[in-house]
């Protein structure tokens, strides 16, 4: 353990594996302590879990699926009956079919909004009324340079990021005055197990509908993306609000 966080109390969705296992595990290096959402990968948030308890953390699992709103608000009651506090929300649950628009069909894009922002809009909602009565409350939105940069695929996805840098930018508005901080981590390609929501194979990988250059781009990885979101979620960055930040090692230049 690197040093304690006056135990304050984390919910990141989909932080079993992934992304999100990584900014649980670097949150819980800093003592804070962390409920891992799940759904469709609970054997790997079980790991997870090992491993932060292995390095002296403090974490439990909860399945929930972010779109049903019972679901979804039970699991933040569970966090306050448990810990009795809640003051970090790290939106990271995602979805990401990797097809062309006309691989799309009308269920499918539904469902990409209801998880990638539907339910970032609920678990704000549920999570306010405890992030109001912290003193550190943080709010911080996992989003995608696709929100910013067209790509030439997957535009159901790369719309919801788009929606995401507005959704952040309106909470910081509105949460100003309760000196709660919302920002957007904008993510370039990130070495993870596998994206959520992706068939085997579709007609392309997406790197070929980029230029040749992009082949060769470096990857960032889960705990660069934790290590940002925990400075974010520092006292020390209370000046930092309704903002935008890219961890791609530059992928965007190219």
């Amino acid at each position: 353990m690197t040093g304690r966080s006056e135990a304050r109390v984390a919910l990141v969705t989909g932080g079993g594996k992934g992304v999100g296992a990584g900014v649980v595990k670097v949150l819980a290096e800093h003592g804070v302590r962390c409920c891992i959402n799940c759904n469709s990968n609970p054997d790997m948030a079980e790991a997870t879990l090992e491993a932060v308890r292995a390095a002296g953390g403090e974490a439990f699992v909860y399945r929930a699926d972010i779109t049903d709103l019972s679901q979804l608000q039970g699991m933040v009651d569970a966090i306050v009956e448990k810990w009795g506090r809640l003051d970090i929300l790290v939106n990271n649950a995602a979805m990401q079919p990797n097809r062309f628009i006309d691989q799309y069909d009308y269920a499918l894009l539904r469902r990409v909004w209801e998880i990638n922002i539907g339910g970032y809009f609920h678990a704000a909602r549920a999570c306010l009324p405890h992030l109001r009565k912290s003193e550190c409350g943080r709010v911080v939105n996992i989003s995608s340079i696709h929100g910013k940069r067209p790509t030439g695929f997957d535009a159901g996805y790369a719309m919801t990021k788009g929606a995401i840098r507005m959704f952040t930018r309106e909470l910081a508005l509105e949460l100003y005055a309760d000196g709660i901080t919302v920002n957007a981590v904008d993510l370039g390609g990130c070495r993870i197990e596998f994206k959520t929501g992706r068939a085997p194979i579709q007609s392309h990988n997406p790197l070929d509908c980029n230029n040749p250059e992009m082949k060769g781009f470096r990857q960032v990885t889960p705990r660069d993306v934790g290590e940002l979101v925990w400075y974010l979620c520092k006292p020390e960055a209370s000046a930092i609000t309704g903002d935008g930040i890219r961890v791609d090692k530059g992928l965007i230049l190219i």
